[in-house]
């Protein structure tokens, strides 16, 4: 592995605070440009409360835990999909092996249970909703003032996907390798997201309702 962030349970949750950072920074930035304050800036890219109906928040919620748990019944076919016909039938299996090998690992190695709680909560309270709000609220309401809804899609889920396999981190097999499985879970997330009206609760709940699953398996 080129990075096992798991080794180390304590390791792999101070880091996942850091994800703060994907919202802290382009609101400020955002805020200095547009000249609005901090707090609009957050309001605008889905951290705020709308007026809405008991009925329609549980509808948010139950599609988000229901897409989750099919993209994680999905993500091996999809993975394998990508590896066995795509990128092996295009590179062949050497190629596919480094980019294997390479890949940064977050699975936590022999958890305590506590650990394993507060990874939990972690992707819950930070590291769900501050990846949503920056590559589903941010980037695609910026964009999408200049460009088309689907460039704007497009882009979002380049970055996303980058941003789990990193090139300055990992060859670049790795990056073929890996990147048509967080391309295809990040498209399903812009889209929760437009569907249900720009609203960060089901993409946000998708999203780690996987990441759990991920962990608990």
């Amino acid at each position: 592995m080129a990075i096992d962030l798991g080794k180390d349970p304590i390791v792999l949750i101070s880091l996942s605070f850091l994800e703060i950072l994907l919202i802290i920074i382009p609101t400020l930035i955002a805020s200095k440009i547009e000249k609005k304050s901090i707090l609009d800036e957050l309001k605008e890219i889905g951290f705020q409360r709308k007026a809405t109906t008991l009925k329609k928040v549980l509808l948010k919620i139950i599609a988000g835990v229901l897409i989750g748990i099919a993209f994680f019944f999905l993500s091996g076919y999809l993975i394998s999909f990508f590896l066995n016909f795509l990128v092996l039938l295009l590179f062949g299996s050497q190629f596919v092996e480094e980019g294997i090998n390479n890949a940064i690992s977050t699975t936590p190695l022999n958890p305590s249970i506590l650990q394993l709680i507060i990874l939990i909560a972690i992707q819950i309270v930070i590291v769900a909703p501050c990846e949503e709000g920056f590559f589903r609220g941010f980037l695609i309401k910026k964009t999408h003032k200049k460009i088309k809804l689907l460039y704007s899609v497009l882009f979002s889920s380049i970055m996303f996907t980058l941003y789990h396999i990193p090139p300055f981190l990992v060859p670049l097999s790795t990056i073929i390798t890996f990147f048509g499985y967080y391309f295809s879970f990040a498209v399903l997330l812009a889209l929760t997201f437009i569907l249900f009206k720009n609203s960060l609760l089901p993409s946000s709940i998708a999203h780690f309702t996987l990441n759990i699953l991920i962990l608990l398996s």
